[in-house]
């Protein structure tokens, strides 16, 4: 589309702007001796000198997207691989050494029967799944930059608890990478969405993309919870579990961070 159509509607009381990335607008309040119905009229004619702005009074046309395209694996580098410490931890060793074949997890804690398998090992459960699935940083930009679809290819974290059996007291589920980042999560969160522990994404080893030899992939969840080269997986009973990522207690946490936004000014410490 060479131009985005956009429609200014303007009332007495509010205004709804329909902008493209990276416009914006500002309305005056009126003078006390300019009416609320001139103040509007007056609006209305106002012309908008922004190059990327068409003022129509009808949008016509279609609006569709698709979840089914797939983001090529150098795009998935550029926007979630580009930094060492994005998602947490930071992959451990060198993307050239690294292979899937090479890490170990261990399942342990509040479970009936604690392990550590090998990847080969999961192999061999026929456990291993590949799926398209979603990638979002919580500060994505509004032109969705900081968001792809890949398919990946790995093990579900529902299939590694469920080998060691869960004790029915478990209300927490904490992921430890190499590094010792952690990632706790309230343990009915990942038992609701599809969790896996992926080492292969686009057909390609994930160090060439994310880094690392594998990486905790979360469905419908920000990707700051997609840690990297997980070690241990550990169920826990807590007194107070950790606050779901889709809950406001969560989303609070990342109100201030520089990525997603900083307001007029103030020192960022």
């Amino acid at each position: 589309m060479s131009a985005i159509k956009k429609t200014i509607v303007l009332g007495a009381s509010s205004v709804l702007a329909l902008a493209g990335v990276g416009s914006s607008f500002a309305v005056a309040s009126p003078s006390p001796e300019v009416s609320a119905p001139d103040a509007v009229e007056n609006a209305r004619q106002e012309t908008y000198e922004k190059t990327d702005i068409v003022s129509t009074d009808v949008v016509s046309g279609k609006f569709a997207y698709t979840q089914s395209e797939v983001s090529s694996n150098d795009d998935l580098k550029a926007v979630a691989g580009a930094s060492k410490y994005l998602c947490g931890a930071r992959p451990a060793g060198d993307a050239g050494s690294l292979s899937a074949h090479d890490w170990v997890i261990e399942v342990r804690g509040a479970v009936d029967h604690p392990y550590a398998a090998s990847f080969d090992e999961l192999c061999e459960t026929e456990e291993v799944q590949s799926l398209l699935l979603g990638c979002a940083c919580a500060g994505n930009p509004a032109d969705g930059k900081a968001s792809a679809n890949a398919e990946v290819t790995g093990v579900a974290v529902r299939t590694l608890i469920g080998i060691a059996g869960v004790q029915e007291e478990a209300n927490t589920i904490v992921f430890t990478s190499a590094d010792g980042y952690e990632v706790a999560l309230p343990l009915q969160y990942v038992k609701t969405h599809y969790c896996p522990v992926v080492y292969d994404v686009n057909g390609a080893p994930l160090a060439e993309t994310m880094g690392g030899s594998n990486q905790l992939w979360l469905g419908s969840t920000s990707a700051n919870y997609f840690a990297r080269d997980i070690v241990a997986i550990t169920l826990e009973e807590r007194q107070t579990p950790p606050p779901s990522p889709s809950s406001d207690e969560a989303r609070s946490a990342y109100a201030n961070l520089p990525n997603v936004g900083v307001s007029f000014g103030g020192d960022i410490q």
